[in-house]
């Protein structure tokens, strides 16, 4: 009998720790998921292009070559490097427009497609001046000096072209 009684208490005890885990695993979830909306929607700088159409909106609004990031919501890597986009958005705004574009999104789908986006996050800058555009490496996402580092080398180019 205190066998089959202590099987029980076990059993039961097991049941509300794995209830438990699931509200606190979901609860946890969630809270992600609205940092990342969060911190995607609080960038001061950057912008995010409703229509997909990357050459269309530069064309008719930016003056300035742009800086592009490809993200999704769930890629902590994305969401590591959003504050470091932004803080690159607030130093460089007057030589750079920043933009952000969530691969998620079905209008966004054909310029996924079209700048080959395999991995997360992509950072392209694209000159329009320069008919210009290419991936910077991925150790730029690592901190806002290596950020820097890659629109600096891209001020430099223009600056040597004179444009």
């Amino acid at each position: 009998m205190k066998k089959q009684f202590f099987v029980g208490l076990f059993i039961i005890t097991f049941i509300a720790f794995c209830i438990f885990t699931l509200i606190v695993y979901k609860n946890k979830t969630q809270e992600i998921k609205n940092q990342s909306l969060q911190s995607g929607q609080n960038l001061n700088a950057p912008i995010e292009i409703p229509d997909g159409d990357i050459v269309q909106y530069q064309q008719a609004h930016f003056k300035k070559p742009a800086a592009i990031m490809f993200y999704v919501d769930w890629c902590t890597y994305c969401r590591r490097f959003m504050p470091i986009f932004a803080e690159g958005a607030k130093k460089y705004s007057d030589k750079f427009e920043f933009v952000v574009v969530n691969c998620e999104h079905p209008e966004n789908e054909q310029l996924v497609k079209e700048y080959n986006i395999g991995s997360f996050p992509s950072i392209f800058i694209k000159d329009k001046d320069l008919d210009f555009e290419y991936q910077v490496n991925n150790y730029a996402t690592l901190n806002i000096q290596n950020f820097e580092k890659e629109l600096k080398k891209h001020l430099k180019l223009r600056s040597k072209l004179q444009v």
